[in-house]
């Protein structure tokens, strides 16, 4: 559904006008006294006492509306009058009082405006926490916990897109600072930007050891694995999910599932590397500004002393009766002159033509690639070879643990570890058993499995 047949457009009208900043402190503050949480609906005048007080401000009293003719005994009506008619409240006659409510849509919208600023600064560590908590909960007790995974989701989002503003803000503070006038502004912008706003606010936050949420990536990648090759907590979380209606059937809550705990894992395997390029930009930030600071308290002095010298030299010229342009920088031609015009390019020399000579093969070469290519053609770990060597292992009759596979060479663990990781239902001519447990093998760990020959095979 579009989101104009959701949201009235004129909701959006005070947040554009000339007087948006008083608009919007308006709204704020009759949002937080009577609409942030379930106290009884406010009266008229309650309404307007509010807005009273936003205007009477001196930062707002002078902000109005064009064509807006406001007096200090007019000017909450008319603001009010602009609140009820772009949709943002509605007047309600309840006996003899009037009373004011808040339209779902305005209400929604601007719970969304006002925790924004909440949003942007979100406790990262926190969210990492949680996020661990929940998954290990959920995996625990699929059926009393299933909800935890798509919260866990929805904070890894939220967790990823808080990491991506603080380099949006780098990216930001940098370019600001490049349109400094002079030292004392860069400085200024360098410690209200990037100092107060974002090293001490989100930062250090993100960089502290208690805080990091690096501490809890391998945890939450390790249990969202275990979570997702677990068929048995799979079904158990998939069967909740579809009785709490919650998705359509056990197919779709299973998909939705896995979906939400490939998504978690995804962002906390690429986390090392963002973090990563914050430090080096930051890193590159600070030094690029302490380079310009120093450049511009070396070279101010002399800069200075070179004018001033320049100057002195022009009047003593000009006295003299001469017109000659004298450059004030020892060693550096004068502006404008032949001095300084770029030097042609030389034309590059031809190249020679050259005879290729055709080097000799040594034998010894030709055996090692031959040798290579025939042991990289016995280690290669086909499908095919997974099913011949299962076969060699399993039993006619019952089924054999794979813990108890023994491997003989490097290959035959390649081989473990695709029997364990891979898609086993597909390997023709055997048959597979899954307990919800995990495996003690010496070499490769995984869900505990069995195996057996099919009955056709036998």
């Amino acid at each position: 559904m579009p989101v104009l047949d959701t949201v009235p457009y004129t909701l959006f009208r005070m947040l554009c006008s000339p007087a948006r900043v008083r608009n919007v402190a308006v709204l704020e503050q009759v949002f937080s006294q009577f609409f942030d949480d379930f106290s009884a609906a406010p009266k008229k005048a309650e309404v307007l006492q509010v807005i009273r007080d936003i205007i009477s401000d001196p930062t707002y009293s002078s902000l109005a509306d064009d064509g807006d003719s406001e007096t200090s005994d007019t000017a909450e009506y008319l603001i009010f009058n602009k609140l009820r008619d772009d949709g943002w409240i509605m007047e309600v006659k309840n006996r003899r009082v009037v009373e004011i409510h808040m339209p779902r849509e305005a209400h929604a919208l601007l719970s969304v405006l006002v925790g924004l600023s909440e949003e942007l600064k979100i406790d990262i560590s926190a969210e990492a926490s949680l996020i661990d908590s929940g998954i290990l909960a959920a995996y625990d007790a699929p059926a009393d916990k299933v909800m935890n995974i798509a919260s866990a989701r929805r904070q890894a989002i939220q967790l990823r897109r808080s990491i991506d503003g603080v380099l949006t803000s780098l990216y930001r503070i940098e370019e600001d600072l490049m349109q400094s006038e002079n030292l004392t502004d860069l400085l200024q912008r360098f410690m209200e930007s990037f100092v107060d706003k974002l090293l001490l606010e989100n930062y250090r936050t993100l960089k502290a050891s208690s805080y990091n949420p690096m501490r809890f990536q391998r945890s939450i990648i390790d249990n969202t694995e275990r979570f997702i090759n677990d068929d048995g907590q799979i079904a158990r979380a998939a069967a909740a999910l579809a009785d709490q209606g919650l998705a359509q059937d056990i197919s779709s809550a299973t998909k939705q599932i896995l979906d939400d705990l490939v998504r978690i894992r995804d962002v906390f395997a690429n986390l090392g590397e963002k973090l990563d390029l914050i430090d080096r930009f930051s890193h590159r930030l600070e030094r690029r500004i302490a380079t310009t600071v120093r450049y511009q308290e070396t070279a101010r002095d002399v800069r200075e002393e070179v004018l001033r010298e320049a100057i002195r030299g022009a009047f003593i010229c000009l006295d003299a009766g001469t017109v000659t342009c004298v450059s004030p920088f020892p060693g550096i031609p004068v502006p404008f002159s032949t001095a300084t015009l770029a030097l042609p390019r030389k034309a590059r020399d031809p190249i020679e033509p050259q005879v290729r000579k055709q080097n000799a093969v040594d034998p010894i070469d030709l055996k090692r690639e031959e040798l290579m290519d025939q042991y990289v053609a016995r280690m290669a770990v086909t499908p095919r070879a997974v099913v011949a060597r299962l076969q060699e292992f399993a039993t006619s009759s019952e089924y054999t643990d794979l813990d108890d596979f023994q491997p003989a060479d490097a290959r035959d663990i390649a081989i473990l570890f695709e029997a364990r990781a891979g898609n086993l239902e597909s390997l023709p001519g055997l048959e597979f058993k899954r307990v919800n447990s995990m495996g003690s093998g010496k070499y490769v760990s995984g869900p505990k499995i069995f195996v057996r020959l099919k009955e056709d095979e036998r």
